[in-house]
């Protein structure tokens, strides 16, 4: 068993299991699952501006930042958490918008408050 107390992020390789009372899903706008009852929550990252959808793709890393997208909904419902607003989760599976995986994993990866309250579990390799 890990030392390590932060609240772990997972990218899932293939669709999403069943829900877990012990999971959040935070999920791209337009990725909103039929069924939402059974996860601690489900929360949707806000689909970014006309411009950077055209100019990047939705969640480009560049255009994001700590203003906006998949960084700030994480320091959202990690506050949200901490003051009961949600219910304790100890685990959120991210459901990023087709080909944002990667945009959205570099996001994570540069946001010191998110590396510091989350461990994002490694990326598949192969």
């Amino acid at each position: 068993m890990s030392d390590d107390r932060r609240i772990m992020l997972e990218f899932p390789a293939s669709p999403v299991g069943p829900p877990r009372g012990d999971t959040l899903l935070v999920v791209g706008a337009d990725r909103l699952p039929a069924v939402v009852s059974g996860w601690a929550g489900v929360v949707a990252v806000p689909a970014s501006t006309a411009f950077a959808t055209a100019a990047h793709g939705a969640g480009c890393a560049c255009c994001t930042g700590r203003g906006g997208g998949v960084a700030a909904v994480l320091a959202d419902v990690f506050r949200r958490r901490a003051t009961g607003a949600l219910p304790w989760f100890d685990r959120v599976v991210l459901v990023a918008p087709p080909g944002q995986a990667g945009a959205w994993r570099m996001a994570l990866e540069r946001d010191v408050l998110v590396t510091a309250r989350f461990a994002l579990q490694p990326a598949p390799v192969g």
